[in-house]
């Protein structure tokens, strides 16, 4: 089944975002990319550039969750390596040149409801892996700590190994992280 216009147009700001950062993603950009016509951007997103950022946001946010539950952890190292495989498979095919949409849309973004929006889907992730680390054992608070915990590291370990365009970044992160003993 084809993807409607609109749908097109946040996963292509959503992918945007991520290789350029907030002020890489040029809606005319967007409209060459998905071939939309000229109009479509007000048509679809009435709030103009805001509301598609807003919308790969949210985008950015449930494909992360989608990624989270896949992850079957037995026990905790099994959720750090899960999420860091999450990250190695975004630089990995993106030639190193994708990271977070979220982070990218915080970088260099001033809106409050950017800010808020981004920050909504940060929390989201770190709900996801809380639940994860919960699922194999690990102290509720505990489990939150180790859920913002590698959230943090694997943020800074996405941008890092684009810089260095290499993976070992993530795999530092997943050794240091994944080396934690189960409570």
């Amino acid at each position: 089944m084809s993807k409607s216009v609109r749908e097109a147009m946040i996963e292509t700001a959503w992918l945007l975002i991520a290789e350029r950062g907030l002020e890489g993603m040029a809606t005319r950009e967007v409209l060459a990319r998905t071939g939309a016509p000229r109009g479509s951007v007000y048509h679809h997103f009435p709030g103009g550039r805001t509301e598609l950022i807003e919308a790969a946001i949210d985008h950015s946010r449930a494909w992360m969750q989608d990624q989270i539950a896949a992850i079957d952890p037995r026990q905790p190292g099994d959720v750090v390596a899960g999420y860091i495989a999450i990250w190695r498979r975004v630089v990995e095919s993106t030639d190193f040149r994708a990271g977070c949409a979220t982070t990218g849309a915080v970088t260099g973004g001033h809106d409050a409801g950017i800010l808020e929006r981004a920050n909504a889907a940060f929390d989201a992730a770190v709900e996801a892996l809380t639940a994860l680390f919960a699922k194999v054992g690990v102290e509720p608070s505990e489990a939150a700590s180790r859920a913002t915990l590698l959230m943090y590291a694997a943020e800074g370990a996405v941008i890092l190994a684009r810089a260095r365009r290499s993976v070992e970044p993530l795999e530092f992160t997943a050794r240091q992280l994944g080396t934690r003993p189960a409570d």
